[in-house]
């Protein structure tokens, strides 16, 4: 048996007992892609797995990447090798010249020179690639791509059972549907740490929702000088929503310059959705969940239902019926007051059966408490004269 056929059942072994340990999946996957590039002997590998509308590629794994190259953003499914997603293996051998590679600049500034991409699959159904970065120009073995194919049908299993254990785990604590507990990939792919424990937080309200998000998955150049003299990395990607949020809760001094480079980032790449949250909007979101410094703050809120939405809409119906037969055969014309008349004008006319016309007047008050006289802000702009007008107010108060 050759040097290689030994490299590749040691590592082979090697996988057996870590898939058989009790490490987390993203453990597991990494150790998977270590022990391919060193038997292999390349640069580096990683593991791109779709998103949940299968458009786009990201890294979930790597080694021997630089993380410039790992941010490079994300490689669209319908560019990247297509020929891999639909189950072939695909080998580049002169990937600077290739036409085929999305990001080539940056794959010629990493050194890649070679490339070996095959299928990841889950029962039959690709869901991600596994790629081999060679710095020499390299034509990959036969026995060299069975290698990597097993590699990545291990991958597979563990993406699998990973996915399996989490929806059994969901089962057992809210006992639903196994088909509505799915979890996409993307989740159980976790970042070795978080920079700041207020992302943690915010990722775990994430998974409550099962909403797929990637942590600092792409970096943004905003000034070019002759090299990326300044880059911005937002901190999650939501890709079901296609956009990135960035947290502004670790001083709130800075909140001045994020804003700034959100405004640059929005400049320069029009088609990226970006979010700012800031820290009163993280605040607020972690106190619906009973957590986080405005948990335990009291609000004002209804006290007791004087009247409740049923009742007051079948009052409304019934002004609306004797509006109706009072003004039959007529165009009678209403005048609401702003601002607080719109809700109940609107409900209003959806009741109505005869032709009305509608507009809108706005009034204030001036004057001390003795002598307080009203001033028209904005008059109706419907010619009122010889025209039957009624004047709809929410509530009468005063005069």
């Amino acid at each position: 048996m050759g040097k290689q056929a030994l490299g590749f059942n040691k590592a082979l072994d090697d996988i057996a007992e870590a898939l058989n340990s009790d490490i987390t999946t993203s453990e597991k996957l990494r150790f998977l892609v270590r022990a391919a590039a060193r038997a292999l002997g390349v640069k580096g590998c990683s593991l791109m797995l779709l998103d949940v509308q299968r458009k786009r590629l990201f890294h979930a794994a790597s080694q021997g990447l630089s993380e410039r190259y790992l941010r490079k953003g994300f490689l669209e499914a319908e560019k990247s090798l297509t020929g891999v997603l639909e189950g072939r293996v695909e080998a580049i051998f002169d990937v600077p010249t290739d036409p085929r590679i999305q990001f080539q600049e940056l794959a010629r500034q990493e050194r890649i020179v070679s490339m070996l991409s095959v299928p990841v699959k889950i029962k039959g159904e690709i869901v991600g690639i596994l790629r081999a970065y060679s710095r020499t120009q390299r034509e990959f073995t036969v026995v060299e791509e069975q290698f990597f194919i097993s590699v990545a049908n291990l991958i597979g299993v563990v993406l699998e059972l990973g996915r399996f254990n989490e929806t059994e785990k969901q089962l057992m604590e809210a006992k639903d549907e196994p088909s509505s507990l799915l979890t996409p990939l993307s989740l159980q792919v976790k970042p070795a740490s978080f920079a700041h424990p207020s992302e943690e937080e915010f990722a775990r309200l994430l998974d409550f929702y099962q909403i797929e998000w990637i942590y600092e998955p792409r970096s943004f150049v905003l000034k070019w000088e002759g090299k990326a003299a300044e880059m911005f990395t937002p901190d999650f990607y939501l890709p079901a929503l296609d956009i990135y949020v960035e947290m502004t809760t670790l001083k709130p001094g800075l909140t001045t310059e994020k804003n700034r480079k959100v405004r640059r980032l929005r400049e320069l790449y029009p088609e990226v959705n970006i979010k700012l949250l800031a820290r009163r909007d993280y605040d607020r979101l972690l106190a619906k969940y009973g957590h986080g410094p405005l948990a335990g703050v009291k609000t004002r809120g209804v006290g007791r239902v004087l009247f409740s939405a049923p009742k007051i809409q079948k009052r409304v119906s019934q002004l609306a019926k004797e509006i109706s037969q009072d003004y039959e055969g007529h165009h009678p014309v209403l005048v609401g007051v702003l601002r607080g008349v719109f809700c109940f004008m609107a409900d209003l006319m959806r009741y109505l059966t005869v032709p009305a016309d509608v507009d809108f007047m706005a009034i204030s008050y001036y004057g001390d408490e003795g002598g307080k006289a009203v001033r028209v802000t904005m008059d109706v702009g419907i010619e009122l004269e010889g025209c039957h007008v009624l004047l709809v107010e929410d509530i009468v108060d005063t005069g």
